[in-house]
C-alpha cells in the first residue's frame, strides 16, 4: 500500500513539474511591467508574479477569460487582451481585480461569444479608460456589454457595427470625457443619447452614415469629428443663452450644400468642411437682411449680421478654417473680414476666378492662405495688406498680366508658389521690364519661390536682386534664356537651385560663385558642359540627368570632392575612357551615384556597356591600340615622303643626264 502511495506521489509529482515548465512562458518583464504580446499563448500565464501591475497579452490566440489564474494578479493597474478571439468572459473577472485602471479588449469577438449571456464584463468600479473597437458590436448588445463603470472617462466603440445610439446606452458611464465611435454605420441617434454624460468633452463619430445634425445641444462638447458622413446641414438648437464650448469642429468630406450654422459656437478656433459641396452666396436674399434664410445659405455665414462688432461676430475666434474641395465660386464681399483671428485659410480646389484682400485691417493674424488649383485669372492685394502672411499657395490658376507690384506689399511673406501659371519675372531696379510682368526684386522676406511651368521666355538680369532666396524652382520653362547676371543677388543665400526641362544647351551661371548652395537640378537639358569648381563649395545632390554629357573631367569637378553626396547620371552619352573622377567616385565610394548599375558608357562608336563594369587596363588596351595606329599612319606618311623625294631626284638626274647626252 505504501508502495502504491508512494507511486502516485511520483506520478503527481511530475504531473505537477511538467506543468510548471508548460506554464513558463518566454514573457518579457522590466519593473512591474510584463508583455506576453505575439507569443501564441492560448491561455492566460499563471506563474507570471503576483504583484505585477502591467500585463500585455496582445496578438496572442486566447478565447476565454477566466477568474483563475487572471485573478492571481491582484495588483494589476493596466490589461491589454487585444486582438485576441476572445468569446467568452467569466462573470465577475474583472470585477475581481481591485485596482484594474486600463482595459484594452479591441480586436476579439465578444459579439459572437457568451460573454453577452451573462451580465457582460461585469462592474468595473476603477476602470478609467476601456477599448472595445473591432468586435463587430451592434446595437442592442454595447448596452448589456458595458453595464456598471462609473470611473470611466475614455470609452473606444470604433469599428463595430453599430447603427443607433439609444437613450439608455450610456446611462452607466456617467464620467465619460472622450468617446470614439467612428467607422460604425450609425444613422440614428436618439434624442437624449448624450444626456448622461455630462462631462463629455471630446465625440469621435466620423465615418459613419449620419444625414443630419440638428438641434445640436451638447454645450459642453469641446471637439467633435464628424467627418466622413453624408451630412446635409448642420445646425445648433436655438437656445439663446446656451453657452457653447465647441472649440474643433470637423465635417469634411460630407455633403453640405452650404456653409454650417455657427452662429451659437464663439469658441470656435478650428472648422473644416472640405470635401463638400458648399456654394457660397453673393449676396443676402432680396427684401431681408437674410437672418431667417438659412435654406439659402445666408444666416450661417459670419457677416449675415452687420450690427455686431468684430469682437461679438460667431466666428471671430476661429484660427483655422478649411474650406477646400467645395463649389464656391467667388467669396462674398464680408464674408472673411470678422475672421480676425484667423491664421490658416485653405480654399485651394474650387472654382474661384478673383480673389481680392481689400485692406490692411483684412484678416491681419493670417500667416498660411492657399488659393491653389482654381480658376484665378486676377488677385488684387492691397498696399500693406496681409501683414502676417508667411505663406502664399497659388500654383495651378490662371494668373497673368498681373500688376508689377503685386506682392510687394507682403511684408513679412517667406514662401510663395505661383507654379502653372502664366506669371513673368520684371528685371533688376532700373531694368526696363516687359509689359504685364511682376517684380521679385527688393521683398527682403521672400525665401522660397516656386516659378515652375509659366511659359517664361526670358529671365533678365537682376530679377531678384535684394530678395535674398534660399530656394528658387525655375523647372519646365521651355526655351528659357537666363542671361547672365539673372541670378545675381543670390550668390551668398542660395542653398537650392532647379533648372530642370528648360531645353538649356549652355548655362550662363558661375554656379562655383554660389557658396551656399546645397541642391542643383539640372536635369533633361542640353547641357555637355559645366563650370569648373576649383574650390571647395556647399554642394551636396547634382543631377545632371538626361543631358548630352561624355566626360565629367576632375579639373571641373575636383572642388565637389569634399562636400557632393548624391550624383544622378543617368540619360547621358558617356564615355567609358577619360572619365577618370567619375570612376574614382565610382569604385571609392565617396559619391553616392544613384542608378549606378543602369549608367552606360561606350568605347568610341562601339555599343554601349555598364560604366560599373569598364576596368583602367580596358581603357589602356584601347590607348595601346590608339598609339600602334598613329605609328603606322606616321611610318606611311614617312614611307611616302622618301618614296616621293626619291623619285623627284630619279627625275631631275635623268633630265640631267639627258641634256649632257645631247650635248
Amino acid at each position: 500500500m505504501s508502495h502504491q502511495i508512494l507511486l502516485l506521489l511520483a506520478v503527481l509529482t511530475q504531473g505537477l513539474a511538467t506543468s510548471q515548465q508548460r506554464d513558463k512562458v518566454p514573457c518579457e518583464m522590466v519593473d512591474k511591467e510584463v508583455s506576453c504580446q505575439g507569443l501564441g499563448l492560448l491561455q492566460v500565464p499563471s506563474m507570471l508574479p503576483r504583484d505585477i501591475e502591467a500585463l500585455d497579452l496582445s496578438g496572442n490566440q486566447l478565447r476565454s477569460i477566466l477568474a483563475s489564474p487572471l485573478g492571481f494578479y491582484m495588483a494589476l493597474r493596466h490589461l491589454d487582451l487585444s486582438t485576441n478571439e476572445i468569446s467568452f468572459i467569466q462573470t465577475g473577472v474583472f470585477q475581481a481585480l481591485p485596482h484594474l485602471e486600463h482595459l484594452n479588449l479591441a480586436r476579439n469577438r465578444l459579439a459572437a461569444g457568451t460573454v453577452l449571456s451573462a451580465p457582460g464584463l461585469g462592474p468595473l468600479p476603477r476602470v478609467t479608460s476601456l477599448d472595445l473597437s473591432g468586435n463587430s458590436l451592434y446595437s442592442g448588445l454595447v448596452e448589456r456589454l458595458l453595464g456598471e463603470a462609473p470611473a470611466l472617462l475614455t470609452l473606444s466603440l470604433a469599428e463595430n457595427s453599430l447603427t443607433r445610439l439609444a437613450r439608455h446606452t450610456f446611462w452607466g458611464t456617467p464620467a465619460l470625457e472622450r468617446l470614439d465611435l467612428h467607422s460604425n454605420v450609425l444613422m440614428d441617434i436618439e434624442d437624449g443619447a448624450f444626456e448622461a454624460l455630462p462631462h463629455l468633452a471630446h465625440l469621435n463619430l466620423s465615418r459613419n452614415s449620419l444625414t443630419c445634425i440638428s438641434d445640436f445641444s451638447l454645450q459642453q462638447l469641446r471637439v467633435l469629428d464628424l467627418s466622413c458622413n453624408s451630412i446635409e446641414a448642420f445646425q445648433t438648437a436655438p437656445e439663446p443663452w446656451a453657452e457653447y464650448q465647441l472649440a474643433w469642429l470637423d465635417l469634411r468630406e460630407n455633403k453640405l450644400l452650404h456653409f454650417p450654422d455657427l452662429a451659437a459656437l464663439p469658441r470656435l478656433i478650428y472648422l473644416n468642411v472640405s470635401n463638400n459641396l458648399i456654394r457660397l452666396p453673393a449676396g443676402p436674399p432680396q427684401g431681408g437682411e437674410g437672418i431667417h434664410a438659412p435654406s439659402e445659405g445666408w444666416s450661417a455665414l459670419p457677416f449675415s449680421n452687420p450690427s455686431r462688432n468684430a469682437s461679438s461676430h460667431p466666428l471671430s475666434q476661429l484660427l483655422n478654417l478649411d474650406l477646400s474641395y467645395n463649389e464656391i465660386e467667388l467669396v462674398p464681399e464680408g464674408f472673411l473680414e470678422p475672421l480676425t483671428s484667423l491664421r490658416f485659410l485653405n480654399l485651394s480646389r474650387n472654382c474661384l476666378r478673383g480673389f481680392a484682400v481689400p485692406g490692411a485691417a483684412f484678416l491681419p493674424c493670417l500667416v498660411h492662405l492657399d488659393v491653389s488649383h482654381n480658376a484665378l485669372a486676377t488677385l488684387a492685394l492691397a498696399s500693406r495688406a496681409l501683414g502676417s502672411l508667411r505663406t502664399l499657395l497659388l500654383q495651378d490658376n490662371a494668373l497673368q498680366d498681373l500688376p508689377p507690384y503685386t506682392f510687394a506689399g507682403l511684408a513679412s511673406l517667406q514662401r510663395l508658389n505661383l507654379q502653372g501659371n502664366r506669371v513673368r519675372p520684371c528685371g533688376g531696379p532700373g531694368e526696363p521690364g516687359a509689359l504685364g510682368c511682376v517684380a521679385f526684386s527688393g521683398l527682403s522676406s521672400l525665401r522660397v519661390l516656386n516659378l515652375v511651368d509659366n511659359e517664361m521666355e526670358r529671365l533678365r538680369a537682376g530679377a531678384f536682386l535684394h530678395t535674398p532666396l534660399t530656394e528658387l524652382d525655375l523647372s519646365a520653362n521651355p526655351g528659357l534664356d537666363v542671361v547672365t547676371g539673372a541670378l545675381a543677388g543670390l550668390e551668398a543665400s542660395l542653398e537650392v537651385l532647379a533648372l530642370q526641362g528648360n531645353g538649356l544647351a549652355v548655362l550662363q551661371v558661375d554656379l562655383p560663385c554660389f557658396s551656399c548652395l546645397k541642391r542643383l537640378n539640372l536635369a533633361e537639358n542640353r547641357l555637355s558642359r559645366l563650370p569648373a569648381w576649383t574650390q571647395a563649395v556647399s554642394l551636396e545632390v547634382l543631377d545632371l540627368r538626361n543631358n548630352s554629357f561624355s566626360l565629367l573631367p576632375g579639373s571641373a569637378m575636383g572642388g565637389l570632392e569634399t562636400s557632393l553626396r548624391r550624383l544622378y547620371l543617368q540619360g547621358n552619352p558617356l564615355s567609358c575612357c577619360g572619365n577618370g573622377w567619375l570612376a574614382a567616385q565610382l569604385h571609392q565610394g565617396r559619391v553616392d551615384v544613384d542608378g549606378t548599375q543602369d549608367l552606360t558608357c561606350r568605347f568610341g562608336s562601339q555599343e554601349e556597356v555598364a560604366l560599373s563594369h569598364v576596368r583602367p587596363e580596358d581603357c589602356e588596351k584601347g590607348g595601346l591600340k590608339n598609339v600602334n595606329l598613329i605609328i603606322i599612319l606616321t611610318f606611311a606618311l614617312v614611307s611616302a615622303i622618301l618614296l616621293t623625294t626619291l623619285a623627284t631626284c630619279c627625275c631631275v638626274r635623268r633630265q640631267k643626264f639627258g641634256q649632257q647626252y645631247k650635248a
